[in-house]
């Protein structure tokens, strides 16, 4: 790990380009947990910026240590880097975060449920529902304007959640460290797990759908025997059919407005099924699983790991501890149901207008295909809408090739100046670099989730990929977002490249009870995919057994 800072290089084949001669001068670090194969050139420009626009009105509210953080894309990829405060202005402003934070966590799942969860569902519902097909070219870019505008006041809502939420996680392992010595692993941050959330109620819900399927013997030997892509429509004839893909539409109804990726370019469950289908197959060759008892026994284990620890502090600074835990408790549902609405909704909302721009584009003869307009930048988008004109296909090629050339590339972590290394929340929920192995069959990364086990490892790189996993198998991917949550499972652990102990991997494989190592840096290119392996969760190692 870099101790002092220094002036880090990039590969001649990743060039960058300054817009501003100071960017040289931040630590830029790549972003892989959210968009590990890069993004669109119209998520880069439309959907990302306000985002974090909204994020730095967040951060100033909260009063956080930097002058604000800059998310920039370099050859598709996202790259983000906090501008600093001066030294001298540091004491003040830890100062004034803590009152902040203070002021914040109290409360905070009950604001997130009565105050922002509802506006950011109504901006949501806002665009969802608008009647595109009938709105005049010059409508459509206005509706545009306004759905930057609301991104940006989602992007605020988020981090008004998700940093105080973040702050009280760091308070209550400060607490935990001081009362009872360094926890081993993650073992402190299983009192945080077993709260409802939606990420977990998605799956359950798939759950459901595949207890369904099992009451339909004409579904199931569909589902056994047809390829997932195909199974909606063969599913349609046989006896129970209908009845059961009807099930399948009330379920992307409520849960298909998320993607594989959060890009505005990647093709919903609303739109397709086909992951629906191909998790359903999966679960319901299960019948010795039940999501329900799995959660109440999670969530008594939780309550007796308290009670125990309130026992040994009786008579001490028990209400301290209490206090502590139950404003971290607020992290779960905060972070996994923010990410529903926001992240995942959110995103793809913003989709169906601009898919509906897309169809009057190549009517217009300037593209050949709908989902090309998704390689246009947004001022491009609004040019086009506004009275632009010229062919578009050579434009479009040229960023489709662009896209793979650099998707076929590993992007350098960290470039810039870099700083002094610390280990503040940030680098919880991302991850920092861990230490080098002297035991070249082992990889080490950070304890998320507590246990061990040998099993196959199943190398996925993309959630298209993702009907590989097979029961018991262990899951090695770049990271996870809520989209994957229904392979946990099926997985007997989980192995990432990227993350830390807050991230989203290490937060579901804590309610799954699964051990977990996340942070890696190099899981997916060092373990072979059918591989056997051993995932330590405690120790936060894997080991090469063949």
């Amino acid at each position: 790990m870099v101790t002092e800072q220094q002036r880090l290089t990039t590969p001649d084949d990743f060039p960058i380009n300054w817009e501003k001669p100071e960017d040289a001068e931040l630590f830029w670090q790549v972003d892989q947990m959210h968009w590990p194969t890069g993004m669109s050139p119209l998520q880069a420009t439309m959907d990302l910026p306000a985002f974090i626009r909204g994020f730095n009105l967040a951060a100033q509210e909260l009063r956080m240590p930097f002058q604000s953080v800059e998310f920039k894309v370099f050859n598709h990829y996202a790259y983000r880097a906090a501008v600093p405060l001066p030294p001298e202005a540091m004491p003040t402003r830890m100062q004034e975060m803590q009152a902040a934070m203070m002021q914040y966590i109290p409360g905070l799942l009950e604001r997130w449920t009565t105050v922002y969860e509802p506006e950011v569902r109504e901006l949501n519902d806002e665009t969802l529902f608008g009647n595109y097909s009938e709105m005049s070219d010059r409508d459509l870019s206005t509706l545009f304007e306004r759905i930057v505008a609301k991104r940006e006041r989602s992007g605020q809502l988020h981090f008004l959640a998700v940093l105080p939420a973040g702050g009280s996680v760091a308070f209550f392992e400060e607490v935990y460290g001081n009362l009872f010595g360094k926890p081993k692993g993650s073992e402190h941050l299983q009192l945080l797990q077993g709260f409802p959330n939606k990420s977990v109620e998605v799956g359950n819900a798939l759950w459901h759908l595949a207890a369904e399927a099992r009451k339909r013997p004409a579904v199931m030997k569909v589902l056994r025997e047809v390829p997932p892509s195909e199974a909606r429509a063969a599913i349609e004839g046989v006896e129970g059919g209908a009845e059961y893909n009807g099930a399948v539409d009330e379920h992307t109804e409520k849960y298909g407005w998320r993607a594989k990726d959060f890009d505005i370019a990647a093709t919903t469950w609303h739109e397709d099924p086909t992951p629906i289908y191909a998790l359903v197959r999966e679960y319901a060759a299960r019948n010795d699983y039940d999501p329900e008892e799995e959660f109440r026994s999670l969530v008594a284990a939780r309550e007796a790991r308290e009670k125990v620890l309130k026992e040994k502090l009786a008579g001490g600074p028990v209400e301290m501890f209490s206090q502590a835990l139950a404003f971290a408790q607020q992290y779960l549902p905060v972070q996994e149901n923010h990410n529903f609405w926001i992240d995942q909704q959110g995103t793809c909302v913003q989709r169906m207008p601009t898919l509906e721009a897309g169809r009057r584009l190549v009517a217009a003869g300037r593209m050949a295909a709908t989902n090309d307009v998704f390689m246009l930048r947004y001022d491009e988008l609004q040019d086009a809408l506004r009275g632009g004109a010229g062919d578009l296909r050579e434009l479009v090629a040229s960023r489709r090739a662009d896209l793979a050339k650099f998707r076929a590339k590993a992007p350098p972590a960290e470039f810039g100046l870099t700083p002094p290394p610390s280990d503040g929340p940030e680098e919880r929920f991302f991850g920092v670099k861990p230490p080098e192995s002297a035991d070249p069959r082992v990889i080490n990364g950070h304890g998320a989730s507590a246990g061990k086990i040998t099993g196959v490892a199943r190398v996925i790189l993309s959630l298209d990929d993702a009907d590989r996993l097979k029961s018991g198998e262990v899951l090695v991917c770049p990271a996870t977002m809520p989209p994957w949550t229904p392979l946990f499972a099926l997985a007997s652990a989980i192995v990432t490249d990227h993350g830390g102990v807050l991230s989203h991997t290490a937060i579901v494989a804590r309610e799954y009870r699964i051990p977990a190592v996340v942070g890696t840096k190099l899981a997916t290119a060092l373990i072979e995919d059918g591989q056997m392996i051993t995932v330590d969760g405690s120790e936060g190692t894997v080991r090469l057994e063949s």
